[in-house]
């Protein structure tokens, strides 16, 4: 009985102890761990960014070089396992010295541990105990046995702690060298051979910290010294050499949206080193620049801006301001603007253009019309665009119409152009969030309904720099650069650009000596939104593009901040600051060529039209074969008078009576802005006492304006004196008088130009005009006046 009882303890005992072996074995580590590595963002040249943490939040984890270099190993082996290559993970008679000491001392006096134990114990790491140091002997066996003395070598150098978060001696040699680990120095590599020992107590950053580090490389030089790895002269010259450490690293206050744009695109690369496009040098000044820009708008509601500096050659980003400040809270400083959606006013004006160019609809001296016009919108309802300083220029040419910043022309040309063709431009051009609901954007598109981000607009431009063809805007210095697309005719490009950089064109509305003129070659344009809630200017020359743009996080009004005020003056001063020091070997350009093939043709300023004999004045302009014009200008030319008034002279007036005068002849769309400048002109109206053979003229009468249906607001405050709306009809023949009704009540009888202000009143209104000695009445007009 008590045999049968022990035999069952002996099998019980066995049970046990083979439980506890299986589970010993499957704890332990017999694979060399794989761990996520830091990634770190150096500028262009060199210059930390910032860095992206690894497994752990801690930094490196690099692997190191295929080829391993060799001061690093040696100073590694000789301090932490000489004999590394020559026992299988474990070296007994370190492990036998170290029982003896531990013994007699009755503590922990020398682990003796391997290089292969330590691999073992940073893997896995746990309490110091002797069963723990059990663990790591028989896991380095393990390690040695399944990968081979050079992988778990391999390892160490990949995974050691280096101190300041730092693992690996990959990282550690940039971090504390600014260097490859291949290119150590004997001391260096000493030095950074011991710091995993004690990595706290030896923090080279520290005063204490650095002596006891270099302490220790210097007992680490003389044992290489004594092994025969380094001689006498090596260790004379590592002992008194300069360490060669940088400082340490901090990323630039102003760059801090820059860091937080690479850092998340550094994630998804492979390579634990990028070097991005940016220049911190160039970031620097930007920041600067930006900073002192809204410091002289002091007191003009301007809180917040942004910009970038684009190498046009290759699209490289150089410099990427985010705000004006990160960390304030008053003026959200953490928002990126850079990537923030805001209405670009008038900056997208110029593509409007260039797609009128390309599709032959206009030349550069196309004559465009800076008068009034009324908007018709889809849902009924009209309104009467404005420029930005209220005023109108009457004729102008498509050159001096877009240099001069003007909307009503340019929306008279983006409604030949068409809305859907231009948001589909603009989507290729690398706009989002395009909606292609209808009327949506309508007209107003060209003075900024179309919402955009910064970087796009720089995208934009960099079509126009590039005569029409696409360059994506690179981070990466190793990012391919992708294949261009085609969005525009280099002609019509390289038209629209030849205007923006043409001081001339933007005359009279930005003055001579402003910040828009440079002595050098120049394309540059400016956007206010509507209420001066954003400033922008775009600018490029052949080898940089600037865009800066000024506003406010929560969309409040500026004091009359626009694009020339708020912006501009900062591109210029950008432009200026780098432009010196960018390809200063190649001479800059003072000028952008026209179109190649095109024609320089004189033609009038006025009209557009060949220069005539009597025309005052007259202007060279470009035109691409086959859209010269072929016409004389008709605005200047002799105009017969009647004498006795003035007005046009008739066929039946006598011959005594007419005279010819050389007038300024302008078409009928033109007058009422002709008399507002008080300009001599021909006259419209022809000589009653003289008049035409009425069979000769077909009688007929249409309201100019209003147009379509109108709503307008009613406001009880204002005086009745300007709470009108203004009728005006076209009236053949010209002498005839018309008389105006409002819901079929008479309010007035006039004669030419059959003008007249009628005083508002709420409700809804039915106008015509009717002539007074003839049937001839106009089609109805209906206003809404709401209360």
């Amino acid at each position: 009985m008590r045999s049968r009882r022990t035999r069952w303890r002996v099998v019980a005992a066995l049970a046990v102890v083979l439980a506890a072996g299986a589970w010993f074995a499957s704890s332990l580590q017999d694979g060399l761990l794989g761990y996520e590595p830091s990634r770190l963002v150096l500028d262009r040249r060199g210059e930390y960014l910032g860095e992206v943490p690894g497994a752990g939040g801690e930094l490196g984890y690099w692997p190191v070089p295929y080829v391993l270099p060799e001061r690093i190993v040696q100073a590694t082996l000789a301090t932490e396992d000489r004999h590394f290559y020559e026992h299988p993970g474990v070296y007994l008679p370190s492990v036998g010295r170290a029982l003896k000491q531990n013994v007699l001392n009755l503590r922990v006096i020398s682990g003796a541990s391997t290089l292969a134990m330590q691999v073992a114990r940073m893997q896995t790491p746990g309490e110091r105990t002797t069963w723990r140091k059990v663990r790591e002997a028989v896991e380095a066996l393990l390690l040695v046995h399944g990968h081979g003395h050079e992988k778990v070598l391999r390892q160490y150098l990949a995974i050691a702690p280096y101190g300041n978060r730092v693992h690996g001696v990959a990282r550690a040699s940039r971090l504390y060298f600014a260097k490859p680990v291949e290119d150590l120095s004997w001391a260096q590599a000493a030095f950074l051979a011991g710091l995993p020992q004690l990595p706290g107590r030896m923090n080279p950053y520290t005063r204490d910290g650095l002596r006891r580090a270099l302490k220790r490389s210097h007992r680490i030089l003389r044992a290489m010294h004594s092994q025969g790895i380094i001689t006498r002269e090596e260790l004379d010259q590592a002992l008194h050499a300069d360490l060669g450490m940088v400082r340490r690293p901090q990323r630039m206050s102003e760059a801090l949206h820059a860091v937080l744009e690479w850092s998340e695109l550094a994630r998804n690369r492979s390579q634990p080193i990028s070097t991005a496009t940016l220049d911190l040098e160039i970031q620097s000044k930007v920041a600067h620049i930006l900073r002192r820009n809204l410091n002289q708008l002091d007191g003009s509601g301007a809180g917040n801006t942004a910009a970038v500096v684009v190498d046009t050659e290759t699209g490289d980003l150089l410099a990427y301001v985010g705000s004006r400040d990160f960390f304030s809270a008053e003026h959200r400083g953490a928002i990126d603007f850079v990537k923030q959606r805001r209405s670009p006013g008038s900056t997208l004006k110029p593509f409007i253009y260039g797609l009128a160019l390309e599709k032959g609809i206009v030349t550069a001296a196309t004559g465009l019309a800076d008068t009034p016009m009324d908007v018709r919108m889809e849902n009924g309802r009209s309104y009467v665009p404005e420029n930005i300083n209220h005023s109108f220029l009457g004729p102008m040419l498509l050159r001096e119409a877009l240099g001069n910043s003007r909307n009503i022309p340019a929306l008279r040309v983006l409604e030949q152009v068409g809305v859907e063709p231009t948001l589909r431009f603009l989507e290729k051009a690398g706009v989002g969030s395009i909606s292609y609901e209808p009327d949506r954007y309508g007209l107003g598109l060209a003075v900024g309904n179309l919402h955009v981000t910064l970087e796009e607009l720089a995208g934009l431009y960099m079509v126009l720099a590039h005569e029409g063809e696409t360059r994506p805007l690179r981070r990466f210095t190793d990012e391919p650069m992708a294949a261009p697309q085609r969005l525009m005719t280099r002609e019509a490009a390289q038209l629209v650009r030849h205007i923006l950089a043409d001081p001339l064109a933007r005359r009279p509305t930005f003055p001579a000596g402003s910040v828009l003129d440079y002595p050098y070659a120049v394309a540059v344009k400016t956007g206010t939104s509507q209420g001066y809630r954003d400033a922008w200017a775009a600018a490029f020359s052949d080898r940089l593009l600037v865009v800066v743009w000024v506003g406010n996080h929560d969309w409040r009004r500026m004091n009359g901040v626009g694009g020339l005020l708020g912006a501009a003056g900062a591109v210029h001063e950008i432009l200026e600051s780098v432009m010196p020091e960018w390809r200063p070997y190649r001479p800059v350009l003072d000028s952008f060529p026209p179109p190649a093939g095109a024609l320089a043709v004189d033609v009038c300023p006025l009209s557009g039209r060949l220069a005539g004999p009597d025309c005052p004045h007259r202007k060279s302009e470009w035109f691409v074969p086959g859209t010269a014009p072929t016409q004389t200008c008709p605005f200047h030319a002799p105009v017969k008078l009647d004498r006795r008034n003035g007005l046009l002279a008739g066929p039946t007036c006598p011959a005594r009576e007419v005279v010819t005068r050389v007038m300024l002849a302008l078409p009928e769309d033109y007058e009422q802005w002709a008399r507002k400048q008080h300009l001599d002109i021909a006259p419209l109206r022809e000589s009653p006492l003289c008049p035409s053979r009425p069979e000769e003229v077909e009688p007929k009468v249409a309201i100019r304006e209003p147009k379509g249906l109108v709503r307008l607001l009613y406001d009880p405050g204002t005086p009745a004196s300007a709470s009108t709306l203004r009728l005006a009809a076209d009236v053949t023949p010209s002498t005839e008088p018309i008389v105006w009704l409002v819901d079929g009540v008479p309010v007035a009888t006039v004669t030419y130009p059959h003008e007249f202000r009628w005083s508002l009143r709420p409700g809804q209104h039915v106008i015509t005009a009717a002539m007074v000695h003839r049937r001839q009445v106009s089609q109805p007009v209906t206003v809404v006046v709401e209360d």
